[in-house]
Formats: C-alpha cells, sequence, structure tokens
C-alpha cells in the first residue's frame, strides 16, 4: 500500500525569515540562482495530499504568455483538491515558488541580467519589488492573482466547469470541456489583469458571465481597448448597483448592452 505524500509548506517563521532577507536586500543575489538552499528544519507538512510527482511547466522562450494556459490546466490538475483556504496561505505559495517550482518562476518572472546588473540602489529597490510581486503573497486578491503559481491555479480554479459549481445559474453552458472558460480567460494577458485584479473579478458568476460574452465575440476580445473599457464600466456599475444579484438573463443583457453602448471606434 503506497504511504500517502502531503505537500511541503514553509514555516512561518522561515517564511517571514524570507521576506526580511530580501526586504534588507541581503538575499538579493540569491534570486539569481537556480537552487534555494531549503532546510527540513524550516518546512512542514501541510494537509494536501499530493500524488506522483509535480507536473513539469514549460515556458515559450519567443512569448512567455504563450505557456500560461497548458501549465494552468497542468498544474490545476495536480493541485485540483486544494481548498480554497489552503489556495490562500502564503507559506505554500512562497515555498512551490521558491523550491519546488523555482525553475519555471526564475524563467517566467525572474530578474534579467546579472546581479552585476543591479548598478544602485535603485535598480536594487526596482528589482526587490519586482520580486515581491511574483514570488511572495501577503495573502490578499491583488497578490494571488500575480504570484507565478497561484495566478495559474486561480485562474483555472475560478473558471473550471462552472456549470458543475453552480448549476442552478450556469446548467445551460455545459459541455465538454472543463476548461473551456480558462482558455478565454488565459487567450490575452490582458483579459486576466482585467477582470481578475477586479472586486468583481471575485464573484464566479460576474466572471463566467464576462468571458461567456468575450467567447462569443472575439472581435470584441481581440481588442485591448474594448476589453478595458468594457471591464471598467461594468466595475463602475458594480460600485454602485448589487449586479451580483441579477439573475443570468439580466446579467447577460447588462454586459451586452454595456459593450454595444461603448464610444469606441470598431477595429
Amino acid at each position: 500500500m503506497n504511504k500517502k505524500q502531503y505537500q511541503k509548506i514553509f514555516k512561518m517563521a522561515e517564511l517571514e525569515h524570507i521576506r526580511a532577507d530580501l526586504r534588507s536586500g541581503r538575499s538579493l543575489k540569491t534570486y539569481f540562482h537556480s537552487r534555494y538552499p531549503v532546510k527540513e528544519n524550516d518546512l512542514l507538512s501541510s494537509t494536501i495530499e499530493v500524488h506522483g510527482k509535480p507536473p513539469f511547466l514549460k515556458i515559450s522562450n519567443k512569448n512567455p504568455v504563450e505557456s500560461d494556459l497548458e501549465n494552468a490546466i497542468s498544474f490545476h490538475e495536480y493541485y485540483k483538491n486544494i481548498d480554497e483556504t489552503q489556495a490562500s496561505d502564503p507559506r505554500l505559495w512562497v515555498y512551490l515558488s521558491h523550491v519546488e517550482f523555482r525553475k519555471y518562476t526564475l524563467a517566467r518572472w525572474g530578474l534579467s541580467g546579472s546581479y552585476k546588473g543591479l548598478k544602485n540602489d535603485e535598480a536594487k529597490k526596482k528589482a526587490i519589488n519586482q520580486l515581491f510581486d511574483h514570488w511572495f503573497i501577503s495573502g490578499n486578491d491583488r497578490d494571488l492573482r500575480r504570484h507565478s503559481l497561484a495566478r495559474l491555479w486561480w485562474a483555472a480554479h475560478l473558471t473550471y466547469s462552472p456549470w458543475e459549481k453552480d448549476p442552478d445559474f450556469f446548467s445551460d453552458l455545459k459541455c465538454g470541456d472543463p476548461y473551456y472558460f480558462t482558455k478565454i480567460l488565459l487567450s490575452m494577458q490582458d483579459i486576466y489583469q482585467q477582470v481578475l485584479e477586479r472586486a468583481m473579478g471575485r464573484s464566479d458568476r460576474i466572471l463566467i458571465s464576462i468571458l461567456e460574452f468575450l467567447g462569443k465575440n472575439k472581435k470584441f476580445a481581440r481588442s485591448r481597448e474594448k476589453v478595458r473599457n468594457l471591464i471598467k464600466e461594468l466595475n463602475l456599475v458594480y460600485g454602485t448597483k448589487k449586479i451580483i444579484a441579477l439573475d443570468r438573463s439580466s446579467l447577460k443583457n447588462l454586459i451586452e448592452n454595456t459593450a454595444a453602448e461603448l464610444k469606441i471606434p470598431n477595429g
């Protein structure tokens, strides 16, 4: 009988130590190294059960964004049983970015050049801020959407098979591809940033309804300006009206009407 395996995570004390070392600049040079010198005493076994080897995450040299979808699906499949509380734990994500998926994080969100190329304090501060954006989280939604690996998991989790998670609302969207809406979300980096980094992106119903519209209106979705303005207008409505309580038909109509009323030349 195979022994159960559980995901390793950092102890909180070690996590705070790593943060402090980077914030001070003491460890900045190590972010150009391919390995992180982790010690077993600094780790805990989480309650997250894992099976087999972690997935290999790919990087496209020409356009790193092109690999996001494939990586999001394989990463989510491996960690599909994580619940949202576990998926908000900074100890998990900082461990994964620094240790298990360090090679991917370095390639996708690492610093360019060399440590010697950071000629002054301003350059070092900029590098440190970049690392905090993609290698660490504080627990808020914005951090989760920007972390090198959390962003992949949450993109897939929030869009995976919505007709199963909310059958009363999305039963008519059922199809053979559970990652259909993940593919729309990650088809353009701009869609991901505009939708998920706003407050209304926390609502599965609003998120999926926007992605449904973009999936049916591909020409509209290809226009960064149109997508940005649509999300901006919907976010304004979200802040003044309780659109989260709208029924499916009313929400679809609101999105369609808002898109139709945008004063943007066709392109």
